[in-house]
């Protein structure tokens, strides 16, 4: 316990578990922190006083915080499993719940910007009922261009810029306008815009990307000395400052890839940084338990602060100032908040020093399952950590975040071993999240048998022959389905026979039956999950997959992996396959007389087998003989393809699908030739 003479407040005024986001008013009159459990704390940061609190009605833990509006009547906007406005007044903390918005979003300097740009809180969503719609999974970070771009960015390491509908079409797709990703993904939590929105300073494995946030191209890449833990970037310039695994602070001229300092800041790993926009001045805080604020190009800090804890360090975690630096709300993983003041005479002054509220025993778990997150290109690492966290017994307040962290380990990770240790912890959690993920890992990874060694594994057989597997699919659970799958996937050329024969044996068309309609198009969807897997080697099944393709009384999953299996054989054979059926249909209507309307019976089987020739490879489409001369009968049929209708009083018009498409994939032939 403290000693009497020790700066604490009362064990109260803390919050009773970690400080997951802070936020502070422009004008540092207020702070706002939320915590794990969902409660959220206000602050008078004037006195360092507790002015406010609630809990219970986020649903879950609080993911970021930020004030908007004007200082007379501030709002505070708070995330997590649901998002909220609050509007602060002066008797009284008014709530609303906004719709829901697809999970994790924002850091609160991100989200800041977001309606500063946009203007529209319906704009925060990723998906949802919402006003426009983003399609996109598992979002991290959410910035906003110059132009009104908005830029998510995934737990995949993948990064996407949108463009919102007119406001015309207001319940309308958002269009894609460009799309960053590749091998060397990373945790894009860290992601943030930069230099008035211009630039996106993305961590990628071993180096950060900047990208021009219009485009998607890479303007630079440089190499920090440690691997990111915490990034702030300023708005307004093209500067960021990069935080270190090993406790080290670096600044970057975004637009060039300069360093422009490096300091030692901390004996920890940086936890959290947060600019002063209206000077130089930065503040770090870190696990060692301290905080820092330094000033650019300075050797050393201009103030530390270092809170008296009699039972050992207590890590920071989080952290918020104002724009002249003269304010800060840090917040740490007991709880503690700390509200501390600045000025060039009186240095660093803490107003309000508090007390974590508890204690964690034997590892730090969250440390753990940042190593867990971060540890990709280091297989003894990560697999250490996986190990040694489904060795505890995992409390149900960290279930989520290791839930995270396990999923990014299981998609990015670069050793198989790792990979499959946390399929395995996961499971253990979530498997239906494990179920999602498993097909991401088998996506980027292929070749390494971790789906017989899962199976084996999860099953406790090891030695099943291909007929066995087959024979296992009806009836299995959607976790199994994929490991059975991809599989039968790993046997490659040697499965297909069976793994066809046992496709070929439904009948087609589907019959509907109500007893087995559902156990039969499961087993059907993971068959052809296991073709695609199989790559060029499930050739033989082309036909095959063209009429489950078209078969209408098919669940429209089921026809969606034929589609994806077809893709994945890729070859120019294939192409040729697909291409001479769409040819067959544009002459015959062509010959016919019966020019295209939208109305045709047969434009869906247009459109449908134009989409996979979109998404075949571009060189299998390059190297097909009948390509070209399929496009042009769809062109003879279709003619422009320009229609029209009225709306209001207006004539208005928009292009066939089939028209675009075939457009489309021409611009990828196009592409493969000349590059």
């Amino acid at each position: 316990m403290p000693d009497e003479g020790d700066l604490y407040l009362g064990p109260s005024d803390d919050h009773g578990d970690a400080v997951t986001a802070v936020a502070v008013s422009p004008d540092g009159r207020m702070g706002a922190t939320g915590a794990r459990s969902g409660e959220i704390r206000l602050w008078d940061l004037r006195h360092g006083l507790l002015s406010a609190y609630v809990g219970g009605l986020q649903g879950g833990p609080v993911d970021s915080a930020a004030f908007i509006g004007d200082a007379r009547q501030p709002k505070l906007l708070t995330t997590g499993p649901s998002a909220s406005l609050w509007t602060v007044a002066a008797e009284a903390l008014e709530w609303r719940q906004l719709p829901w918005d697809g999970g994790r979003l924002l850091t609160s300097s991100d989200r800041e910007a977001v309606l500063r740009q946009c203007g529209d809180l319906r704009w925060l969503g990723v998906f949802g009922p919402l006003y426009g719609f983003i399609k996109h999974y598992s979002p991290a970070t959410l910035g906003c261009t110059a132009s009104g771009l908005i830029v998510v960015s995934t737990d995949e390491g993948l990064v996407k810029a949108w463009r919102r509908p007119p406001e015309e079409r207001q319940e309308g797709d958002a269009g894609l306008v460009w799309a960053f990703g590749g091998g060397d993904a990373a945790d894009q939590r860290l992601m943030r815009c930069c230099d008035q929105w211009r630039l996106v300073v993305s961590p990628r494995r071993g180096r950060v990307v900047v990208l021009d946030a219009e485009t998607g191209a890479v303007v630079t890449a440089f190499v920090p000395p440690a691997r990111p833990t915490a990034i702030a970037a300023h708005p307004d310039r093209p500067l960021v400052v990069l935080g270190g695994r090993d406790g080290s602070l670096s600044w970057w001229d975004a637009r060039s890839g300069h360093c422009l300092g490096r300091v030692q800041a901390h004996t920890g790993r940086v936890r959290a940084l947060a600019l002063a926009t209206g000077t130089d001045l930065v503040m770090s805080v870190s696990q060692d338990g301290t905080a820092a604020l330094w000033r650019l190009h300075d050797r050393g800090p201009v103030g530390r602060f270092a809170p008296p804890t009699p039972a050992g360090p207590r890590e920071l975690t989080q952290v918020a100032g104002t724009p002249d630096g003269r304010c800060w709300l840090v917040g740490g993983r007991g709880g503690q908040v700390h509200v501390l003041h600045w000025s060039g005479h009186a240095g660093l002054v803490p107003q309000r020093i508090g007390r974590p509220s508890w204690v964690m025993g034997g590892s730090d778990v969250e440390t753990l399952l940042d190593d867990v997150r971060h540890h990709w290109d280091d297989g003894p690492a990560s697999l250490a950590a996986v190990r040694e966290l489904a060795s505890g017994d995992l409390d149900q307040a960290w279930h989520g975040t290791a839930v995270d962290a396990l999923a990014d380990l299981i998609v990015n990770g670069a050793d198989p071993a790792a990979r499959e240790a946390a399929v395995i912890a996961l499971a253990e959690i979530d498997q239906g999240r494990a179920t999602t993920v498993l097909s991401q890992m088998f996506d980027r990874h292929d070749g390494h048998g971790s789906a017989g060694r899962l199976l084996a594994y999860f099953t406790g057989e090891d030695a099943s022959t291909t007929e066995e597997l087959v024979a296992s699919l009806p009836g299995t659970d959607s976790f199994l389905g994929v490991l059975t799958s991809a599989a039968l996937g790993e046997r490659g050329a040697a499965a297909v026979p069976a793994v066809h024969a046992a496709l070929r044996a439904f009948p087609l068309p589907a019959r509907d039956d109500a007893d087995h309609w559902f156990r039969d198009e499961s087993t059907k969807y993971w068959l052809m999950y296991a073709l695609r897997r199989s790559g060029a080697a499930a050739a033989p099944a082309t036909p095959t997959l063209l009429s489950v393709l078209e078969d209408e009384e098919i669940y429209r999953d089921t026809r969606h992996q034929a589609k994806a299996a077809l893709q994945a054989i890729g070859l120019p054979e294939t192409a040729d396959t697909i291409v001479a059926e769409v040819r067959r249909r544009a002459d015959l209507a062509v010959h016919g007389n019966n020019r295209a309307d939208d109305e045709d019976d047969e434009a869906e089987g247009f459109s449908l087998l134009l989409d996979v020739l979109l998404g075949m490879p571009p060189t299998a489409l390059a190297a097909a003989r009948e390509v070209g001369p399929a496009l042009e009968a769809v062109r003879r049929r279709f003619g422009d393809g320009i229609r029209t209708y009225e709306e209001d009083g207006e004539i208005r018009e928009y292009t066939l699908v089939e028209i675009r498409l075939t457009d489309h994939i021409d611009e990828k032939i196009a592409k493969q030739i000349k590059g």
